[in-house]
């Protein structure tokens, strides 16, 4: 009788073992994930961008001896070899732009744009010699923001202009869909440009955007410091994580979601069973 009861008690230990070990998953809609952590113990990843021919992750993140937040410095992970490296030669280097269908890669810093060679690794002067590259982004044109003072640039016909449209807001991000929709985000909000009526849209003036990308399927994700929102149409930004300290997102080739927090770069991968009820998911 006590060796039965011995049993039951180690059996019920260690089903209760089990049920309190944390789970490292996280539910978006209906479906779960598995994080796959690709890079790590590096300052506040920010500015996600991948390389889809490549599958190649470009990134910034603060460098560790001053952690600060206007000291920069690029790199790359590729999902496929799992080859890591820092871009050197860029100064500040904060920002990614990629045209996918040409392969351009554009990288930004404290002086001025580069672009990135990936049969040398090499990162050349490209254009905006000595200017502060706050943000890149690229659709048809290449766009960059420039610091302090947060003004929209665009690239025609080689040379580089102030965006009229915008040269009365400061702009920390801006992004143009496939649909040609425009938003920009600064200090007090996340907005929508109303081309037709040449007007500025609230969308949301509580949240801090910290990065605005697409996935592979040209929907929109907001990330910011309160998680990470879709937008839908016809309602709105809706939350699909919610946690505080992600500062940058992506999407790989295969369109899985990945995402930074302060330390580390981590990939979401489907998975077919979830978490025990009441265990951490992340």
């Amino acid at each position: 009788m006590e060796k039965m009861l011995f049993k039951i008690f180690l059996l019920f230990a260690t089903t209760s073992a089990l049920e309190l070990e944390p789970c490292h998953k996280v539910k978006i809609g209906d479906n779960w994930y598995e994080k796959q952590v690709l890079w790590s113990h590096f300052g506040r990843p920010y500015n996600l961008n991948v390389h889809k021919t490549s599958n190649t992750l470009f990134f910034s993140y603060s460098v560790p001896e001053s952690y600060s937040d206007v000291d920069f410095q690029l790199a790359f992970y590729n999902m496929d070899s799992k080859e890591y490296q820092t871009i050197a030669g860029i100064k500040g280097g904060c920002t990614v732009a990629i045209d996918q269908a040409t392969d351009d890669i554009f990288l930004g810093g404290s002086d001025g744009i580069y672009k990135y060679n990936m049969l040398t690794k090499l990162a050349d002067y490209y254009k905006e010699k000595g200017k502060n590259v706050w943000s890149l982004f690229y659709r048809r044109n290449l766009f960059y923001i420039s610091y302090p003072d947060q003004i929209l640039h665009i690239e025609v016909d080689g040379r580089f202009a102030v965006v009229k449209e915008f040269e009365r807001f400061e702009i920390d991000h801006f992004h143009i869909t496939n649909d040609d929709v425009i938003y920009f985000a600064n200090k007090t909000g996340l907005y929508k440009y109303d081309k037709k009526n040449l007007e500025v849209v609230v969308i949301n003036e509580l949240i801090t955007v910290r990065q605005v990308m697409e996935d592979n399927d040209g929907e929109l994700y907001v990330c910011t410091n309160f998680g990470v929102f879709v937008d839908v149409k016809f309602e709105g930004l809706k939350k699909i994580i919610d946690i505080k300290n992600i500062f940058g997102i992506a999407f790989d080739r295969d369109n899985n979601l990945i995402y930074s927090d302060e330390r580390s770069i981590i990939k979401l991968l489907y998975s077919v069973q979830g978490c025990p009820v009441n265990n951490s998911q992340w």
